[in-house]
């Protein structure tokens, strides 16, 4: 059996059973940004391409995280991954929605994908995997040019669970949709607030907000099961944003941690501004968007817990200047340590 067909394997035959572990536990995420597997080919229209030193580089920000799970985003396929992150080491599963040979595909039909990169030293047997398909929705809007309805899936979600210290731990790897970042979703704006012409977001706001409902099912489903519920990733979200201006409150964080039912309460890290991910490029994002929510009970558990995120530390590098920072990636590492 070929690595690759041995990779499909593994995940569609995820364990029925849970694999205890113990000691806390160290949760990551990241979106590595259109992730190929070919040295100078960009995976989509419009990406960067990779050279050798990129994937090597990006192997050794892999390897200092040192995470049990990592969380991954904008993956093109499981050979790409396999770039990035060692299979002696980890076990790597790809989303279903992934089918063999979509890499091969012309660049303006590949697409990105949600996977996960499992440690093998703190998990040698792989625990409960599944893609979450409920998030994949068909996002419906009007072509760029405003002549015809443009349909396409959204991003599929990915869970994981196991055991830890005597608690199930249920974690769902997400990658929202883009392009409402801050805008209103409990009303959406089908007018600009400013010029009063309709706006180009509501498009966006309304798949986002339809996901936004699946994901507080999701997690109440798994707390009423007596789970404890952690969500990694990219939501595209300024999820730590207040206000904008009256019409604009952030009401994505307000809906999902809003203490209903039973007092469930969240925690998501981190908090205020980022200062780490490519602090000297100039139009850089300053807001997190990359971000990991857990259950509020975990902390309680694991009193030492935190939230960071990380640098990729090539700030000075000229060959990844800008927009060329995509080499590596334009997100950076965010990281969960469970610890008492």
């Amino acid at each position: 059996m070929t690595w690759l067909k041995w990779v499909f394997a593994i995940s569609l035959m995820s364990s029925i059973c849970s694999p205890a572990v113990a000691e806390g536990i160290k949760i990551t995420t990241w979106n590595i940004a259109n992730l190929h597997h070919e040295t100078g080919v960009a995976l989509r229209n419009g990406s960067v391409a990779r050279e050798n030193i990129d994937f090597q580089r990006l192997s050794e920000v892999g390897a200092l995280l040192n995470a049990d799970i990592i969380a991954l985003q904008e993956i093109g396929s499981p050979r790409a991954l396999a770039r990035v992150f060692d299979r002696s080491k980890y076990h790597l599963i790809v989303s279903d929605r992934y089918s063999a040979g979509d890499e091969n595909k012309p660049p303006e039909e590949r697409d990105i994908f949600t996977a996960f990169a499992i440690s093998k030293e703190r998990f040698p047997s792989l625990p409960s995997v599944e893609t979450v398909g409920a998030f994949s929705l068909s996002h419906i809007e009007l072509n760029h040019d405003g002549t015809a309805a443009s349909i396409r899936p959204t991003r599929s979600a990915m869970h994981i669970e196991f055991e830890l210290d005597g608690e199930v731990i249920s974690i769902l790897n997400v990658h929202l949709k883009s392009s409402c970042h801050q805008y209103p979703l409990k009303d959406v704006e089908d007018q600009n607030f400013f010029n009063s012409q309709p706006f180009g977001s509501r498009f966006d706001c309304r798949t986002l907000k339809a996901q936004l409902s699946l994901l507080e099912n999701w997690i109440e489903v798994q707390s009423a099961l007596d789970k404890r519920v952690i969500v990694a990733g990219d939501f595209n979200r300024r999820l730590n944003s207040a206000y904008r201006n009256p019409t604009r409150h952030e009401d994505f964080w307000a809906e999902l941690n809003d203490g209903q039912p039973n007092h469930l309460k969240l925690r998501k890290g981190p908090e205020g501004l980022d200062s780490v991910c490519w602090p000297k490029h100039e139009d850089r994002f300053v807001e997190h968007i990359d971000l990991v929510i857990a259950d509020s009970e975990l902390f309680a558990k694991y009193p030492q817990s935190g939230f960071e995120k990380i640098g990729l530390g090539y700030d000075d590098a000229e060959e990844y200047a800008e927009r060329k920072r995509q080499r590596l990636s334009d997100h950076c590492p965010v990281t969960l340590t469970l610890s008492d």
